[in-house]
Parts: C-alpha cells; sequence; structure tokens
C-alpha cells in the first residue's frame, strides 16, 4: 500500500482530502499534517512514498520546505493550491523532486498524475 502525507494548515482541507483520496486512490495510507515541523520529525522516522502539501501554509510557503523534506525523504512531492503564480510554476523546474503544481479544485486528470506517482 501506498504511503501519502498530506499537508495543509486548514484542516477543512484535510476532511476534504479523506474522502477524495478514498475515492481517486483506494487503499493508500494517509498520514495528515497542518504543522510542517510534525511533518519533518514523522519524516526522520517514516517513509513516505508521496507528499502532497498546499503551497501556501500559514506563516510560510511550501518552498520554503522543499530543501528540508528532501533532506529527509526522497519521496515525490506535489503542491496543490487554489492560485499558482507564474513565477510557482517556473520554481517547480528547479526542484526534481516536485513533481507537479496542481490548482484546486482538482480534477480527474490530476488525479491520475498524482496515482501515477505512486
Amino acid at each position: 500500500m501506498a504511503s501519502i502525507i498530506y499537508l495543509d494548515d486548514d484542516l477543512i482541507q484535510h476532511m476534504l482530502m479523506k474522502k477524495l483520496l478514498k475515492i481517486h486512490i483506494p487503499g493508500s495510507i494517509t498520514e495528515f499534517f497542518h504543522e510542517p515541523e510534525k511533518l519533518k520529525v514523522w519524516l526522520q522516522e517514516n517513509k513516505a512514498d508521496l507528499i502532497l502539501s498546499d503551497l501556501n501554509l500559514e506563516g510560510e510557503s511550501g518552498w520554503d520546505l522543499v530543501e528540508d523534506f528532501t533532506k529527509i525523504s526522497d519521496a515525490p512531492i506535489v503542491f496543490i493550491t487554489g492560485h499558482a503564480s507564474p513565477d510557482d510554476k517556473k520554481k517547480v523546474k528547479n526542484f526534481p523532486q516536485v513533481k507537479q503544481l496542481l490548482e484546486k479544485p482538482l480534477e480527474k486528470g490530476d488525479w491520475e498524475k498524482i496515482a501515477g506517482l505512486i
């Protein structure tokens, strides 16, 4: 079974993502985090197959976390955001571990891309 991590500071998004993951990637084991620091600790002791993260977290950007995540995990990273700026889209190319930058709401094709990374 695939181990998927979801990081978002909005707990309502956690509820939504739990339902969407059951539909689109059934059988996956998902851990949910709303604080990046707790996720970093978890990753030091556990293996993830995929990290899904909101791009705009309270107090910091997902881009601020990429370097930390890549030091402790080789899992592919997919950023999910309500709005991706042109700069955000360019940054993806600078981080090989970041495989996708997707905008909400996710469509069927987006879920296929996510599932293909596992």
